[in-house]
């Protein structure tokens, strides 16, 4: 927020460190396919076939790759095989490729199997599915991921709906650098979860958020980051969307001690310099109280209090609230006396910030029934901040739900109606 009141964000420094920290996919989970669609002695196997490929069967069972491949060179040099002969080499060939991660080499031999299942339809149920799905995984571990997608792509449009399928097919998609589809299909994840009352994943909407971000794509990568904070509110992503209105072109300057307001009320606030930001804003405005309950929880977390500046900023807080306490009682009488309320308004919400709730709210109230001549929707904005930092938390809602305006003022109000929701 130093400068021009920007936060720090913690994310990933890249796309593909953010999609490999969320961990998504579990190649190691992939399930290797059947050595074979049916056993080597199945009808249309001759019996000079059998024997070797039963003993490739067993070795691969046993992880022995190299062995297999010998057996299965023996099957291979037999000559005038039949095309369902010729399969079953395959089926066998690739669970040695997919093992021995040779993704090339599974690529050639799955197409070469589903041609020859053209004619012989010898993939049964999902079997063909299962194979995309290995073979995609097997140039995920290459790091081939526009293959990887391809092969998720496939098995999706042959009717594949496993949910680890598609998950792989966007990541793949976007650490192939396709960040425009890998976005789109999110979206489209996204979509379905809520039309099903689901909640989104936090995977999807982090990687969206930053994909996004990537495109330079401002309005749609803030929707994501608004989504995680809707559904997951923590700190990090409340200071990400935060700094995200704090660094707006159109924020009214007016609004920026209101939004480091909501990043405090949601433990927003990062380092030293952010309390100070706050505090300085908040002095400046006349609301000491609210400064020293800033810098008290600051202390407290260790962020402040350790220079000789903290320590004379404290005192001069102190010294200022002890003088407020003190003409409290005249200033109220004389606010009373003015032709409008926002004198005493002014008062009342410095009391909030004494923690005297009760009085403050109170002063509040009779000052926005006595009117506000500048910037109504200001006093209306700071009665419902002081009604959720009291914990009155449904008058705080009905009394943003009246708040609207430009300059920044509507989202402003939107996100403090989520963070008093769900604090």
């Amino acid at each position: 927020m130093k400068d021009q009141m920007t936060m720090r964000i913690i994310q990933a420094s890249t796309l593909l460190a953010c999609v490999l920290a969320i961990g998504l996919v579990n190649a190691q989970t992939a399930a290797t396919p059947a050595a074979a669609a049916s056993a080597p002695t199945a009808p249309g196997v001759r019996a000079n076939l059998s024997a070797p490929l039963l003993d490739a069967q067993n070795l691969i069972k046993e992880n022995k790759f190299a062995a297999a491949k010998e057996k299965l060179q023996i099957a291979q040099a037999v000559a005038d095989k039949t095309p369902y002969e010729s399969y079953i080499i395959d089926r066998l060939a690739l669970s040695i490729a997919i093992g021995e991660e040779d993704a090339a080499g599974a690529t050639k031999l799955l197409e070469q199997i589903l041609q020859l299942d053209k004619a012989g339809a010898w993939l049964k149920g999902d079997e063909s599915l299962r194979l995309m799905q290995a073979v995609g995984i097997v140039h995920y571990r290459a790091k081939d991921y526009t293959k990887a997608a391809a092969w998720m792509d496939r098995n999706i449009q042959a009717g594949g709906t496993e949910q680890a399928v598609k998950d792989v097919r966007i990541q793949s998609l976007l650490l192939a650098g396709n960040l425009a589809r890998g976005s789109d299909l999110i979206d489209e994840e996204i979509a379905l979860d809520e039309k099903a009352k689901k909640t989104p994943s936090q995977a999807h909407l982090t990687m969206l958020a930053q994909a996004r971000t990537n495109l330079k794509d401002t309005a749609a990568s803030t929707r994501a980051l608004e989504k995680l904070v809707q559904y997951y509110p923590t700190k990090e992503h409340w200071r990400s969307l935060i700094n995200r209105l704090l660094n707006r072109s159109d924020l009214s300057i007016r609004l920026q001690l209101d939004t480091l307001r909501l990043a405090f009320f949601t433990r927003a606030l990062e380092d030293a310099v952010d309390y100070t930001d706050y505090i300085e804003l908040a002095q400046k405005a006349g609301y000491s109280a609210e400064g020293l309950s800033a810098y008290e929880r600051g202390a407290a977390e260790g962020l402040l209090g350790n220079t000789d500046a903290h320590k004379k900023l404290r005192t001069k807080l102190a010294h200022e609230v002890e003088q407020d306490r003190k003409t409290l009682a005249a200033d109220t009488i004389s606010a009373l006396k003015k032709p409008d309320g926002f004198a005493l308004f002014n008062l009342g919400f410095n009391q909030v910030g004494m923690q005297q709730f009760d009085k403050g709210l109170e002063l509040m109230e009779k000052g926005v029934a006595k009117g506000i001549p500048k910037h109504p929707e200001d006093a209306r904005l700071h009665l419902a901040v002081a009604y959720a930092q009291a914990g009155q938390n449904d008058k705080a809602l009905q009394t943003f739900a009246t708040v609207s305006g430009p300059e920044g003022l509507d989202d402003l109000v939107r996100y403090w109606t989520w963070a008093v929701r769900k604090p």
